[in-house]
């Protein structure tokens, strides 16, 4: 059976050639920021940050240091619970992970969070989100606080100018190519990675393997809440416990699914691919990993 190609929205895709190439990542930053990216001096594809002991920790998935600031990029091809918490939650790990103790505020680096979404992340019809702080009194008052959080629309693209961006988007999009440097470098390296078929069919698995397990969350899911409302309409509390019980599943099914996809990536980039579908069927092997890798 023939392996279908993974696209460059796809985890396994984007890290690779994020990781490969360190030029994709200062010409992607370029083209996201609109201004000229000094030299990337160091890429980390996902970068586990602790920040302190028995904290909850993080994966970014491209983490990376250049010219005194940091990035980090995230390729989000599903709708995400609480975008914006998660964003605080992310810089604040980086700026934990960027000034050590004893070090003064004024070293912290400018640090950038953008999030690439293939659908509209949050909702707004428009293809690109900036957010920092402002005084909601006076917007001519306001602070350095070196930090930048950009949420992109993949799906938008046409509502933007002709350009780098635009041509990025789009490739996203649709895998639309045409004659922008930078995409026919990011579809290059695509091309070179999928060449390499035992990694192609390990990627597609991976994919594979979340979106079974995505899938039975949602039947589970569904047949809890159908459970839930019964049982709760009986006792009487039918409203409160499906506002309660709507809140809780959409948090738990957030939180299981990025810790699943977590927990197969570790398992493909440690050689350890063949156990993923045993994490998949057996639950009691799958907690087992979960404690053995930390996740």
């Amino acid at each position: 059976m023939e392996v279908r190609d993974l696209r460059f929205s796809e985890w396994p895709m984007f890290n690779r050639v994020m990781e490969d190439n360190p030029e994709i990542c200062r010409m992607l930053l370029e083209a996201i920021l609109d201004e000229p990216i000094g030299r990337i001096g160091e890429v980390m594809v996902e970068k586990a940050i602790e920040p302190r002991l028995g904290a909850k920790g993080v994966r970014l998935d491209v983490f990376m240091k250049g010219s005194g600031k940091v990035y980090d990029v995230e390729m989000q091809a599903s709708p995400v619970a609480d975008l914006g918490l998660r964003m605080r939650y992310y810089q604040s790990a980086m700026d934990t992970l960027s000034l050590g103790k004893g070090r003064d505020y004024e070293q912290l680096p400018e640090s950038i969070v953008i999030f690439i979404g293939t659908q509209d992340l949050l909702h707004g019809g428009l293809p690109m989100y900036h957010f920092g702080m402002k005084c909601e009194e006076r917007v001519e008052v306001h602070f350095s606080t070196r930090f930048q959080w950009i949420v992109l629309n993949s799906s938008a693209y046409k509502d933007l100018p002709q350009g780098r961006l635009r041509s990025l988007l789009e490739y996203i999009a649709v895998g639309y190519i045409g004659e922008d440097a930078l995409v026919r470098t990011i579809s290059e390296s695509v091309a070179r990675a999928n060449a390499d078929a035992v990694w192609r069919a390990e990627g597609v698995n991976m994919l594979t393997y979340i979106e079974d397990a995505r899938i039975q969350a949602e039947i589970r899911e569904k047949r809890g809440r159908e459970e839930g409302l019964r049982e709760g309409f009986e006792q009487g509390i039918e409203q409160g416990l499906e506002q309660g019980l709507e809140q809780g599943l959409e948090q738990g099914r957030q939180e299981g699914e990025k810790r699943f996809q977590t927990l197969m990536q570790v398992l493909y980039e440690t050689g350890r691919a063949d156990e993923a579908h045993a994490a998949v069927m057996d639950a009691a092997r799958r907690e087992e990993l979960y404690r053995e890798l930390g996740v």
